[in-house]
């Protein structure tokens, strides 16, 4: 059996009723801060009553209370329920009055807490399995449920310390219960007192208080000593171990050698925690009625990015062989492109006083090739779209590297006339630029385009920027258009119905359509020259270019932006790379005028929620369609 479903409702910032659903293996909560990861965390710890920190004690924020005008409307309870599925025979026995009448292979527990309190100012709670409050309540078949929880930045040396209920004591006493053990432990302790007590130094030390206690009270009145090397009580002796560490793995490194662990990096003390709990977890036993959950906040706390990876690898795969139920949030981009998709559950914020949307990306209706495509290109960089306010998808790295900087004359020339504390940039605005390598728009589109039916698409703004790509010869302008070969534009109508997702594309490529909007071909061209190494025809003819642009028929500024493409796109001039670095480092370090095409500008908008026109291809003189919003 394991978890499937959680349904929450006046909980946290969950006001209204969302369902959750739940992977039987691991599922990973992702989404930026205050999204609502931590309140799925807390709702199950709170049901389920998890043993890291001892019972958990409603308060009053944990029901939902409202922002705004309406700012003391609050609920008058919270209820959050869970079900199990995929019961065994055996487990549908001991999970009886839990048990659905409709399917019997599930099973369900409920919590209802009403938000007034009583004469020791607790909040009333009532919990429940099964359809039926009134049913008798089985204490023994709650408490089977294991669930763990590990917080984030947890003091992993407090909790491996050789202190009461330490994490080692406990997986000491799981991995053997029996008496005999306990006993033979006892023993080994008993053994090594009598060594101690014969001892010199020992012996010599007890004389010495004993000599004294009875010079000070006299024999009738003085007590007698010994001195001991352990408590004799098993409970005690295992609280008295204490991990230690050695830095490498080595079978022959003397005890002597290993070191205590506030000596050890907090990355590693947390890793060494994370293996205790599990090796806890994982000693299952087969006839064993019990269902176990670990939940884990932020695993990437002190951990760099490789041992991210590796760790997320390890608790997956310990997931599916030993039948423990794993559940991850994490704002860490690194863990988001290591997991398969369908392992990943969104948590997005919504408008004011509504309830976080939960997007399960198993409901987005990805294609087995599209999900392949997604997962083999989920790299760092493009995982950021999980976490992102607003989505740029570009093509390479020439847009990826120069959009940001226009990004950053678009927003002052739309928000110059409004008081500004920060910078103008799309980092502002939580708004990721994706460089696909490619024209791959569907695959990442269909993440977004189904957002308006709630839980079957991430619910943020999505803008494709592509090229035109007409014959390679052809110099279009406004009022001659050229026929685009890009089959990524056939997507267009498709994209530009939907709430969430734009496709934009322009008159032939980026760097030529860079070039025609007013004033910029002057400095394109002199960003060029400043990579030219050698002085030849081609610096010969970009001067006398620099010079005729200003006056030239719009046919001409044409044929122009076309010879400057050409030349950036030349791999044994310049390449296309190296120009959009230049470049992009001239418009961040300089205050220079210059232009951004409408089809960009329109992009950058619309993913900044700042505007909310459709795609359009080619400049100015060309009709926008309006979105449906």
């Amino acid at each position: 059996m394991h978890l499937s479903k959680l349904v929450i409702e006046g909980f946290r910032c969950f006001n209204e009723k969302a369902e959750i659903p739940l992977n039987k293996g691991l599922t990973v909560i992702l989404g930026e801060n205050g999204s609502g990861k931590s309140a799925i965390v807390d709702a199950i710890r709170l049901i389920l009553n998890d043993d890291e920190f001892g019972k958990s004690m409603v308060s009053e924020r944990d029901f939902w209370h409202s922002f705004g005008e309406s700012k003391n409307e609050s609920s008058t309870s919270f209820r959050i329920d869970i079900e199990f599925s995929k019961l065994k025979p055996v487990e549908q026995v001991a999970y009886l009055p839990w048990l659905k009448t409709e399917d019997l292979s599930t099973a369900s527990l409920h919590l209802k807490v009403q938000n007034k309190t009583n004469q020791n100012k607790h909040y009333k709670k009532e919990l429940w399995g099964g359809n039926s409050s009134s049913s008798s309540f089985e204490w023994d078949t709650y408490k089977s449920i294991q669930c763990t929880y590990l917080p984030p930045l947890r003091d992993a040396e407090h909790r491996l310390r050789d202190v009461r209920g330490s994490r080692l004591a406990r997986l000491i006493t799981k991995i053997e219960p029996e008496n005999s053990a306990k006993e033979r432990l006892v023993e080994t302790v008993k053994q090594n007192n009598q060594q101690l007590l014969k001892d010199e130094l020992i012996v010599k030390a007890k004389t010495n208080i004993k000599s004294r206690l009875v010079e000070t009270l006299g024999e009738k009145l003085a007590q007698d000593i010994s001195i001991s090397f352990s408590d004799t009580r098993f409970e005690r002796i295992i609280e008295n171990l204490k991990l230690l560490f050695y830095p490498f793995l080595d079978d022959s490194t003397s005890i002597d050698e290993f070191r205590e662990l506030s000596e050890n990096s907090l990355g590693y003390n947390n890793l060494i925690y994370l293996a205790t709990v599990l090796a806890e977890l994982e000693d299952v036993n087969e006839q064993e009625i019990s269902c176990k959950i670990l939940l884990i906040e932020e695993p990437e706390a002190h951990l760099h990015p490789q041992l991210q990876t590796k760790l997320l690898e390890y608790i997956e795969k310990q997931a599916k062989l030993k039948g423990v139920q794993v559940i991850v949030t994490t704002h860490s981009p690194t863990i988001a492109a290591s997991i398969d998709l369908d392992n990943i559950l969104v948590v997005n914020k919504t408008e004011l006083n509504r309830s976080p949307v939960i997007v399960p990306l198993t409901n987005v209706g990805l294609t087995p090739k599209q999900k392949f495509f997604l997962q083999r290109w989920m790299d760092i960089t493009k995982s950021t779209l999980l976490f992102a306010r607003g989505i740029i998808l570009v093509e390479g790295i020439a847009e990826a590297l120069v959009i940001p900087e226009l990004a950053k004359r678009v927003l002052h020339k739309h928000l110059a006339s409004k008081d500004r504390i920060s910078e103008y940039s799309l980092e502002e605005y939580s708004v990721s630029i994706i460089n696909m390598g490619g024209i791959y728009f569907e695959s990442f589109f269909q993440l977004f385009i189904n957002a308006e039916k709630r839980g079957e698409g991430i619910p943020i703004r999505c803008a494709g920027i592509t090229d035109c790509d007409p014959d390679k010869d052809s110099t279009p302008y406004n009022g001659k258009e050229c026929d685009c070969k890009n089959p990524a534009l056939k997507l267009k109508t498709k994209i530009n119905n939907s709430k969430y997702c734009r496709l934009y594309s322009n008159l032939k490529t980026f760097e030529y359509d860079l070039a025609l909007a007013e004033g910029n071909f002057p400095i394109m061209a002199n960003t060029l020259l400043e990579i030219i190494e050698t002085d030849g025809p081609t610096k010969k003819q970009i001067k006398e270019y620099i010079r005729l642009f200003p006056d030239a028929p719009v046919s001409e500024k044409a044929k122009m932006a076309k010879y400057l493409l050409d030349k950036i796109d030349d791999s044994n001039i310049c390449g296309k790379g190296v120009f959009s670095q230049q470049l992009a480092y001239k418009l961040a370090n300089n205050e220079i005028e210059f232009s951004v095409p409408e089809y960009i500008e329109k992009a950058i908008l619309w993913a900044c929620k700042l505007e909310g026109d459709g795609g359009n291809k080619g400049g100015e003189s060309n009709t926008v369609e309006k979105s449906n919003e």
